[in-house]
C-alpha cells in the first residue's frame, strides 16, 4: 500500500528563479493568434500586435476541424464553440471539467469516488463512470478518442484551441458522441521559427503553477515542441481528522492520541454524540485540524508533452507527440449543502438541538466547505499518451490520413465516504485500476474544390481493463472487487460526403457503422465479514474474516489488510459478454444566404454504447437459521443468477441553424433551434435484488435471537423510459468599438420524460419518506415507487447566458492595458431524475426541501487586468475568479438527514505573469 502522510510539511516554490525573470503572463506567444485560426473569441482585435500599431476592428477567420477537413467556422453547418489558450487562463481552467461555462448547454457534475467529471450536453449525460460506462459526449485529444472519464481531468495547457461540437456527431467522430464532443487540439510543431515562453501564477491557498514552452526548429522540414505545466494549491476547505470515527488505521499517531474533548456537551459534532461503542460519551477526543497541503481538494498535478513534427514536402507531414500527466492530489471530497440543512429542524431527545445546519454535524462554526473525515485521501492518478497524426496528399485530388492513440492510465486512491455524518464509516479504495486503449482511424478523403467533397474510413478502439478495489463498511465488513480481464473492442466503417447541388446550396450525408464488445473473464466480487471464514489466520477473530463491532480488534489491522484479496470470499463470478451493432447516420442541407450568411439544416442520430454489468448470484438461504444449504460437493447451492447487459441509448436530432457575419465583418452571429428525441435512456442506480438473513445487534453490537432481513442491492444499468428534449443556443462575437470586445452566448433547453418511468426512489429516501434504510431499499415496498413521468432530466437548466467584454487601451510607449470581465448565469436544474418537489404529494416528511435534489440558480462572474508590454515581449495579469463568491453543488446525494456533493471552489484571486523568448 502506499504510504498516506496525513500532515506533511508546506510545499515550497518548485524554482526561485523563475522569480527573477520580469513579468509576463505565461506562454505569450500563446496570446497571439495561429496563422490560420483566432481561437480565443473574447480577445480584442483592437490589440496592438508584435508592431505596436492598432490592428483594424474587424473578426479574424476561425478555421475548426469540425468535419475532418479545416473548414471556416461561419461556413461549417455544425453547432460549434471554439475558444483557446488565452480564454482558458483567463478563467482558471486547466481541465475539461471547468469549461463548462464556456460552452452553451453544457454543464459538468463529479464523482469524488471515481476522481471523474459527469459531462452532460443538451440535457444529456451518462450516468455509469465506472469502468462498466460509457460518456455521453465524447473526448478527442487532437482528434483521437480518449474512453475514460478521468482522462478529462488531464491538464490542459499549450492548446491551440478547443472545439465544442454539439449535437450528434457520430457519423464522423463515432461512438459516444451521442450529444457531442470535444476535441483539444494542442499545439504543433513549427520548423519556421524559435520560440519559448516561461511563466508563473500565484494565489490564494498557496496556489502556484508554472508553465513553459519552447519550440525548436531542428531543420527546414522538422521541429520540436516541448510544453509543461505544474500547479501545486492547499485545500480550500475546512478540513479536521477526527480520532472519534471507528476507523483510525490511516491517522497518525498525533491524530489518534489527540487530548480528550474539551468543549461543552452542546457543542459536540455527531459522531461524538453518537459514539455509543465507546460506552457513552467516554473517551471523547478533540478533532485535528488538517493541514490543508494534504487534504482533500487540494492540488499537487503536473503534465509535460513532447512532440516532433515532420514535413518533408507540402504533400506530406507526420506529428509524433508523448505526454505525461501526475495527479498526487489528495482527491475530492463531498461536503454538506448548508443552503438546505437549514430548512429542517433537528432533534434531540425530542427537542431541537443546541446546533442546527451543519454545525449539528460537524459542530460551532461548520459550514458547506467544513468536513470531518477519519481516512485521509489519496489519489496517484497517472496517464501516459502517444498520438501519432498523419498526413499525405498523394495527388491533387486525394489524401490519406492516418490517426493512431496509445494511452495507460493507472489509477491508486483512497476516499473517506461517509465524512463523518453516518452510523456506518465507509471509505472506498482502488488498489489498482488500469486501463489501456489504442485507438487507429485511417481515413481517405477528397481535396481541391470539387463540388463533391467526401470522407470515407474505418476505426478500430480496444482497451483493457485490470481493476482491483473494496468497499469499507468499518463496523460490519468489506467488499473487493477483481477484474483483472474487462475488455472492449469497437469497430467502425463510415462516410460522409457534401455535394454542391446549385451554387450555394449543399446536401450532406453520412453513414456509420459499428459494432461493440465487451466482456469480462475472471472477474469476481468477494467478501469479508463475520460469517465468512477468515482464510488466512483460522485463529484470528475466532475464525472470522471480519471482527465485526469489535472497534479495539480492528484498529490494530494494518491499514493495508483489506487491500490483499486473499483474505476474501469470492461471492460472484463475474464472467459476461455482450456484442452489439448499430448504424449512425446524418442528413443535412446548408444554403448561402450571401457571402456572409448561410441557414442549415439536419437530421441525425446519435448512440451511446451498450454494456455490461456484475453477474449476482443469490443462494439458497434459511430465513430461520441464517444457513445456506449445501450441495453434495459442500458448495452452496445458487438459486438464481442476476445477469445485467444493457442496450445502446439512442438520441435523434432535429437542427436549424443560422450563421452570421454582419455590420462589416465586425459582428459573428450563431443561433440554431433544436428538437431532440431520447430513447432507451441508461439509468445507472442503486437496485436491490433480492434479501439475505442474519441475526440481528443489540446497541452493543452483540449477536440477539432475533433474524432480520437485509436488502442486497447492486448498482447496475438499465434501459428505461423516453424524453423529449428542445432548445435554442445564440452565440455572439462583437468588436464593439476600437480596441472593444464583447462576446457571449444564450440558450434555452426544456426536457421531460414523456414515457412512464416507474422507479423505486433513490434520492434521500430515508429522509422523504420517514423510513428506516431496509424499508428504503426493499423491492416489494410500494410506498417509495413512483412514477418519473413529467420530470425534467438532471443537469438541465432552462436559461443560460454569459457574457464577456474587454477593451485594450493601447499606451503611447506602446504596451497595451486590457481590462476584462465575464459573467455567467445558470438557471435552477435537479442534480438527479428524480426531480423532488414534483412529487411532494408521497413523502411524509414536513420538510422536503430539506431533501431536495433542486440545484439553485447562481450567477458567477469572473474579471481582471493585463498588462502587455510593447511586442509582447512579457505581461502581468491580476484576477479574480468567482468574484460573486458563489457556492454551487456539482452534484448532490441524499441521506442520513443531509444533502451533500462536491463543492465549487470560493473567491479565488491571484497574479499571472510569464516572458517571452524570441
Amino acid at each position: 500500500m502506499k504510504h498516506v502522510q496525513a500532515l506533511p510539511k508546506k510545499r515550497l516554490l518548485a524554482s526561485a528563479l523563475l522569480l527573477a525573470l520580469a513579468p509576463a503572463t505565461y506562454a505569450v506567444a500563446q496570446d497571439q493568434p495561429a496563422p490560420t485560426a483566432d481561437a480565443s473569441p473574447a480577445t480584442p482585435d483592437g490589440a496592438q500586435g508584435a508592431s505596436g500599431e492598432t490592428q483594424p476592428t474587424t473578426l479574424d477567420q476561425i478555421i475548426v476541424t469540425a468535419t475532418k477537413r479545416e473548414t471556416n467556422l461561419m461556413e461549417t453547418p455544425i453547432s460549434i464553440t471554439v475558444f483557446g489558450q488565452e480564454e482558458l487562463d483567463r478563467q482558471g481552467i486547466t481541465n475539461v471539467k471547468d469549461i463548462f461555462t464556456l460552452v452553451p448547454n453544457m454543464d459538468i457534475a463529479f464523482d469524488s469516488s471515481q476522481a471523474a467529471p459527469v459531462i452532460s450536453m443538451r440535457g444529456v449525460r451518462s450516468t455509469n463512470i465506472t469502468e462498466l460506462g460509457d460518456p455521453a459526449v465524447g473526448l478527442h485529444l487532437d482528434g483521437i478518442y480518449s474512453p475514460r472519464p478521468q482522462g478529462a481531468m488531464a491538464l490542459m495547457f499549450d492548446v491551440e484551441r478547443v472545439e465544442a461540437q454539439r449535437g450528434p456527431q457520430g457519423t464522423l467522430f463515432g461512438r459516444n458522441s451521442t450529444v457531442g464532443n470535444v476535441n483539444i487540439i494542442s499545439r504543433r510543431p513549427d520548423a519556421s521559427a524559435f520560440e519559448a515562453s516561461v511563466g508563473m501564477e500565484v494565489g490564494r491557498w498557496n496556489h502556484q503553477q508554472m508553465r513553459g514552452m519552447v519550440n525548436i526548429p531542428v531543420s527546414d522540414t522538422f521541429a520540436l515542441r516541448g510544453s509543461f505545466i505544474t500547479e501545486q494549491r492547499d485545500s480550500y476547505l475546512n478540513g479536521y481528522y477526527d480520532p472519534n470515527q471507528w476507523d483510525t488505521r490511516y491517522l497518525p499517531e498525533s491524530v489518534r492520541n489527540a487530548p480528550a474533548y474539551s468543549g461543552t456537551p452542546e457543542e459536540r459534532n455527531l459522531v461524538q454524540r453518537q459514539r455509543w461503542w465507546a460506552g457513552g460519551q467516554d473517551g471523547l477526543q478533540d478533532v485535528v485540524k488538517a493541514h490543508p497541503g494534504s487534504f482533500y481538494n487540494n492540488a499537487d498535478q503536473y503534465a509535460f508533452r513532447i512532440a516532433g513534427l515532420w514535413e518533408p514536402s507540402a504533400d506530406f507531414s507526420w506529428m509524433l507527440s508523448y505526454e505525461k500527466f501526475q495527479d498526487s492530489s489528495a482527491g475530492s471530497a463531498d461536503t454538506i449543502d448548508c443552503s438546505k440543512a437549514n430548512k429542517r429542524v433537528f432533534l434531540q431527545d425530542g427537542e431541537p438541538a443546541p446546533l442546527q445546519g451543519c454545525e449539528n454535524a460537524y459542530g460551532p462554526g461548520a459550514d458547506s466547505y467544513t468536513v470531518l473525515v477519519s481516512v485521509p485521501g489519496m489519489l496517484d492518478l497517472s496517464i501516459d499518451t502517444v498520438r501519432s497524426n498523419m498526413r499525405w496528399d498523394f495527388s491533387d485530388y486525394l489524401a490519406l490520413v492516418y490517426n493512431a492513440g496509445w494511452a495507460k492510465q493507472v489509477r491508486s486512491q483512497m476516499s473517506d465516504m461517509d465524512r463523518g455524518v453516518t452510523d456506518w464509516d465507509m471509505s472506498i479504495f482502488f488498489r489498482k485500476a488500469d486501463f489501456r486503449s489504442q485507438s487507429h482511424e485511417l481515413q481517405l478523403q477528397s481535396t481541391g474544390d470539387n463540388r463533391l467533397q467526401w470522407i470515407t474510413g474505418v476505426f478500430y478502439f480496444e482497451e483493457n481493463n485490470d481493476m482491483q478495489g473494496g468497499w469499507m463498511n468499518s463496523m460490519a465488513s468489506a467488499s473487493y472487487w477483481n477484474q483483472p480481464d474487462r475488455t472492449l473492442s469497437s469497430q467502425a466503417i463510415f462516410a460522409q460526403g457534401t455535394y454542391e447541388m446549385t451554387e450555394g446550396l449543399h446536401l450532406t450525408l453520412g453513414y456509420r457503422h459499428t459494432r461493440d464488445a465487451k466482456e469480462d473473464v475472471g472477474g469476481r466480487n468477494m467478501d469479508c465479514n463475520d460469517s465468512n471464514p477468515n482464510l488466512l489466520d483460522p485463529d484470528l477473530h475466532g475464525g472470522r474474516c471480519y471482527p465485526a463491532w469489535d472497534r479495539d480488534a480492528f484498529v490494530q489491522l494494518p491499514g493495508d489488510y483489506f487491500w490483499n484479496p486473499a483474505i476474501f470470499t469470492p461471492v460472484t463470478n463475474n464472467d459476461i459478454k455482450g456484442e452489439w451493432s448499430y448504424n449512425l447516420w446524418r442528413a443535412g442541407l446548408d444554403y448561402e444566404l450571401t457571402d456572409r450568411s448561410m441557414v442549415f439544416g439536419y437530421v441525425a442520430n446519435g448512440i451511446k454504447a451498450g454494456g455490461i454489468g456484475d453477474v449476482v448470484v443469490q443462494y439458497e438461504q434459511d430465513p430461520l437459521t441464517t444457513e445456506y444449504p449445501l450441495d453434495a460437493d459442500g458448495n452452496r447451492i445458487i438459486r438464481q443468477l442476476h445477469e445485467n447487459t444493457y442496450d445502446p441509448e439512442e438520441v435523434t436530432t432535429f437542427e436549424l441553424g443560422i450563421k452570421s457575419t454582419l455590420l462589416d465583418n465586425r459582428l459573428r452571429l450563431m443561433a440554431t433551434v433544436f428538437y431532440s428525441d431520447y430513447r432507451d435512456m441508461q439509468i445507472a442506480t442503486a437496485r436491490p435484488l433480492f434479501v439475505t438473513y442474519s441475526f440481528a445487534r443489540d446497541d452493543n453490537g452483540v449477536e440477539t435471537d432475533e433474524v432480520e432481513a437485509n436488502e442486497f442491492t447492486v448498482f447496475q444499468t438499465d434501459n428505461i423510459g423516453k424524453a423529449k428534449i428542445k432548445g435554442l443556443e445564440v452565440e455572439f462575437d462583437w468588436a464593439v468599438s476600437q480596441g472593444g470586445r464583447l462576446s457571449g452566448y444564450f440558450t434555452y433547453l426544456d426536457t421531460e420524460i414523456v414515457s412512464d418511468f416507474i422507479q423505486q426512489w433513490g434520492f434521500g429516501a430515508t429522509d422523504l419518506f420517514e423510513i428506516d434504510h431496509g424499508a428504503s431499499v426493499d423491492p416489494e415496498n410500494e410506498q417509495i415507487r413512483a412514477n418519473l413521468k413529467g420530470n425534467e432530466l438532471p443537469s438541465s437548466p432552462k436559461f443560460t447566458a454569459s457574457v464577456s467584454y474587454s477593451h485594450a487601451f493601447d499606451l503611447n510607449s506602446g504596451a497595451t492595458i486590457l481590462p476584462w470581465i465575464t459573467a455567467n448565469y445558470r438557471s435552477s436544474s435537479y442534480f438527479t431524475i428524480f426531480n423532488t418537489d414534483k412529487h411532494e404529494d408521497l413523502f411524509a416528511t414536513a420538510t422536503p426541501d430539506a431533501f431536495s435534489d433542486k440545484r439553485p440558480s447562481n450567477t458567477n462572474v469572473y474579471l481582471g487586468v493585463k498588462y502587455i508590454a510593447p511586442a509582447d515581449r512579457w505581461s502581468v495579469e491580476a484576477f479574480v475568479n468567482n468574484a460573486t463568491d458563489t457556492t454551487e453543488f456539482y452534484w448532490a446525494g441524499g441521506g442520513d438527514g443531509l444533502v451533500r456533493g462536491p463543492v465549487s471552489m470560493p473567491r479565488f484571486y491571484g497574479v499571472r505573469a510569464s516572458y517571452n523568448f524570441r
